[in-house]
């Protein structure tokens, strides 16, 4: 069984490649094992080459691949494995890139590449009047995307849950491989009241078990709910202007980013504050002008280049009342690539 917790997609594009038609997303992906021969679970950190879907003009957007197309990926750094020998940790070594046609890698580029169709995919499916998450909906917007309908939504979000979650839900009774016994040795009293107390609650069948899934969800939706929330605020500040080619990109890596993200990355900047926002303020110079005399004629000229290019970091808080990045506008005189370029962050 393979989970993945969507709501976590870095951006880890390179500097020199964030204007280019390609970006690199990292998705963290949960294997869990049935066969004795495999692991217990092993949890890939995985890259994926994405095709951007948006350009500061517009026009001349990369065509997006097909459903069955290869995707080009690799094992990032801090991958890793619980052996089903020992129960003990092991890294999984990174790789390069590698084009690839696996089914289920084929799935992971999709959600890593299409993050945000996965996000309004869930925020369709949230019944805010009736508490509910309607799969119908969500399965139909990521049908659009090429994910098949057979996709569920768990509660879980950490590789020791999934664990439980397979064997003791999805493949339950099943017995489970035990080479150390650990998983078969003789509870405690506490451990026995525990383990009595959790098999009421997935007594019956696989429908209780949905049934116990689904409760677990909606209880999360009024954190989801307040996460759309906040980016439908955002996207009220950023208003219906074009985005010039450098707000593109830092818009859709810096949103929702903390005061403290922005800061530590960018320096110390001037801070103003109106109307519920708070507003972090840079900027880059460069001069090279001088006078230049004829001294024939006494004619006098200046020659040189000048750009300045101003960055400015838009916050509103969110339900915590915490302050989180809405928009980043980005406005230059002179060459504006030859100021903004180099200053043009993204957060580690």
């Amino acid at each position: 069984m393979y989970f993945v917790d969507f709501r976590v997609v870095s951006d880890r594009t390179p500097i020199n490649m964030i204007f280019g038609p390609i970006s690199i997303k990292e998705l963290d992906v949960t294997a869990v094992y049935e066969s004795e021969a495999k692991p217990e679970y092993v949890e890939m950190r995985l890259q994926f080459e994405c095709m951007v879907k948006h350009t500061f003009d517009g026009k001349n957007i990369p065509k997006q691949p097909g459903f069955n197309d290869p995707v080009t990926m690799r094992m990032a750094e801090n991958s890793y494995m619980l052996r089903r020998s020992d129960l003990k940790s092991q890294a999984v070594p990174s790789s390069d890139w590698k084009k690839t046609n696996s089914p289920m890698l084929l799935k992971a580029a999709k959600i890593a590449c299409n993050d945000d169709v996965m996000h309004s995919a869930v925020k369709a499916a949230l019944n805010k009047r009736k508490k509910q998450f309607e799969m119908e909906k969500f399965n139909k917007k990521i049908n659009k995307i090429g994910l098949p309908s057979d996709f569920y939504m768990v509660s879980y979000s950490t590789p020791s849950e999934y664990l439980d979650f397979a064997w003791q839900v999805a493949w339950w009774p099943k017995k489970r491989p035990d080479p150390t016994g650990r998983w078969s040795s003789y509870p405690t009293k506490k451990e026995w009241a525990e383990y009595q107390k959790k098999m009421a609650e997935l007594e019956g069948s696989i429908q209780s078990a949905a049934q116990t899934m689904k409760e677990d969800l909606e209880a999360n939706i009024a954190d989801m709910q307040a996460e759309f929330d906040f980016k439908d605020e955002a996207a009220k500040i950023q208003g219906k202007r074009k985005l010039n080619r450098f707000e593109v990109n830092l818009i859709q890596v810096w949103l929702g980013k903390t005061e403290a993200d922005v800061v530590k990355k960018m320096g110390n900047p001037v801070v103003n504050e109106a109307g519920n926002m708070r507003f972090l303020d840079y900027a880059n110079e460069f001069s090279n002008k001088s006078v230049v005399v004829d001294m024939k004629s006494g004619a006098a000229w200046e020659e040189g280049i000048y750009s300045r290019c101003n960055f400015q970091f838009i916050f509103i808080p969110d339900k915590s009342s915490a302050w989180r990045v809405a928009d980043v506008r980005v406005w230059a005189s002179g060459d504006a690539s030859f100021t903004c370029s180099g200053f043009a962050e993204v957060p580690d």
